[in-house]
Parts: structure tokens; sequence; C-alpha cells
């Protein structure tokens, strides 16, 4: 070292070279060493930036690179797959379709099976139920054009036949039939004898001369002859029910010899079940 210092003073075109091959190694050595910056400076600015950017309510911009290109062969296999997919899906839900009509198929069998076989053990059965439907119609028909015959109005309590004194001759104060045979009892007989499901309620009733009691016992009386002249034409006489109504229920509110006469009556009500 003291050789090259001892060099250089004795000739200054060394001290020359010696600071240019200085130089060049310097600069030869920050090449190789890049550039060197201090990181503690930068990184508390970059630092605060963000936390001022975060306290803000301004959009945060962030640079976006270019969208990449999709690959044509990949979009491509994509759809295929896809479409694989809706093709699998569809041939399954044919398959649950087929599934459910051939279900509805089968409850469909069941529920009619019970229909037709009850169909089948009623059928024989069926001309018979028209003949009694055509028969209970025709049954009706006849009721009510004998009923009409009769004369009888229909009431609540059944069709009412009226009996009047002149008709029944009953003597007076006494409960005992003339032994003529009324046309109208005969009637009667005959409607309650071709229809035998018809019942018959035969009320007595008085006017009010005498005592409420007495007259409470004719009406009864009456009654009974009444049932008693129905029976001996033929009527079952279980058939038949009789009540005495005495004096209480008048047809006419008056005191003359007809509103007496009026009220003086039996009445037959025929009654269908």
């Amino acid at each position: 070292m003291s050789d090259v210092a001892s060099a250089v003073k004795a000739n200054p075109i060394y001290a020359l070279v010696f600071l240019i091959l200085s130089f060049a190694a310097g600069i030869l050595l920050a090449y190789f060493r890049g550039p060197q910056t201090p990181v503690t400076e930068p990184l508390a600015t970059e630092t605060v930036a963000a936390l001022e950017v975060a306290e803000s309510d301004a959009p945060i911009s962030v640079p976006v690179e270019a969208e990449a290109q999709p690959d044509p062969g990949v979009l491509k296999a994509r759809l295929t797959d896809a479409e694989a997919k809706i093709r699998r899906l569809e041939q399954e839900l044919v398959a649950v379709a087929e599934k459910q009509a051939a279900f509805a198929l089968v409850v469909s069998e069941q529920r009619e099976r019970p229909a037709g076989m009850l169909a089948e053990t009623n059928a024989p059965a069926a001309p018979e139920s028209d003949a009694a439907a055509v028969n209970a119609a025709s049954a009706t028909d006849r009721l009510e054009d004998d009923l009409a015959r009769l004369g009888a109005r229909p009431t609540k309590r059944g069709h009412l036949v009226t009996l009047t004194e002149s008709e029944l001759r009953f003597p007076v104060g006494a409960g005992t039939l003339d032994s003529a045979r009324s046309e109208g009892l005969q009637a009667i007989a005959e409607v309650l004898g071709r229809h035998e499901r018809l019942t018959a309620r035969i009320e007595g009733h008085t006017d009010r001369s005498g005592s409420a009691s007495k007259n409470l016992a004719l009406s009864q009386e009456r009654a009974r002859s009444v049932k008693d002249a129905l029976a001996a034409l033929g009527v079952d006489a279980a058939r038949i029910e009789i009540v005495g109504m005495g004096e209480t229920r008048p047809l006419d509110d008056g005191d003359t010899a007809q509103a007496r006469q009026r009220n003086r009556r039996v009445e037959v009500y025929l009654i269908e079940p």
C-alpha cells in the first residue's frame, strides 16, 4: 500500500487514474446492488393514506385490470355440460309424470271397483225398485182421487171429512146411530179399505146446550158409535182413534138453532203415515 501511495505522489497521472478507477468501481457497485430506498417513511405515508380513505365516505377507487377474455373452448365445454344436465332433468320429469299417471289409474280403478260391484249386486233389484216407485206414485194418485171424491179437506192434522148431525141422524141427546147406514160412513170405509196405510181419528162435537161434562160424555159416545160403524164395514178398529171434544170447539159461536146444529157434528181425520 505504501508503494501505491508513493507512486501516486511521485506521478500525478497515477492519482487521476486512481480516481477514475475508484469512481468506476463505485458506479459498478451501485449498479449491482440496486437502488437503496428508505422503507420507514414511505410505509408510514401509505398507512396514513389508507386510514384516511377508510374514514372517508368517498367511494374507494381501485385500479381494475383489463378483464381477461374467456377461452371459447372452455365456454363451449360448460355449455355442453349444462345442456346434458337439462336433458337428464327432462328425462327424470317425464319418468315422474308417467309414474304419477300410472298411480292415478290404479287409484281410479280401485275406486270404481266397489261401485261396479254394488251396481252389479243391485242390478237385478233395479226393475223391482222401479216398479215399486211406479206403484207408489199410482197409489198416491188413487188416494188423491178418492179423497177428492170424498170431499176431504187437507189440514195440518190430516184430510178432514165432516159428518153433520143430519147425515148421521143421532137421536136428540143420544149417542147411538140410526140403524140405517150413512152414505158418508160407507164412503170413508171404502177409502180406508183401499188405502191400508191410512189411519183415522174420530172427534165428536156437541153444542153448548146442557152441562159441559154431559156434552163431553155425549161427544165421546158419538165418536165411539162412528168407530163401531166403520169397523162393521170392514175397517180394522186398531186403525181408528176416538176423541170426545164436547162443546170446546164450536164452528159457530151464535145461539141460534142453525148455529147449534152446525156445532153438533163428527169430524173424521184421515191421516197418512
